[in-house]
């Protein structure tokens, strides 16, 4: 593996990470009165793209990266629909 995977493996676990408190704390406590419906909607989109790019030129960590993603963003979108 070259060392520019390396780095993208590592940006897409960071990337990743970052969203999944945010996705515990919305389903754990019910209170997503501080996160923005919008903001999260266009985000799950702008990673929906990437990951149609990345399958579109077979970049393994832009893939792996925004599958996650998906599924972080998702949840907290769920859970601000659920608990208006």
């Amino acid at each position: 593996m070259t060392s520019a995977l390396y780095v993208g493996y590592l940006a897409a676990t960071l990337g990743t990470v970052c969203w999944i408190p945010q996705a515990w704390k919305a389903w754990s406590t019910r209170d997503t009165s501080g996160i923005s419906l919008v903001s999260n909607l266009l985000f799950l989109t702008t990673v929906s793209l990437w990951l149609l790019y990345g399958l579109m030129v077979t970049d393994w960590p832009i893939i792996a990266a925004n599958i996650c993603a998906i599924i972080a963003v998702t949840v907290i979108v769920a859970a601000k629909l659920k608990y208006k």
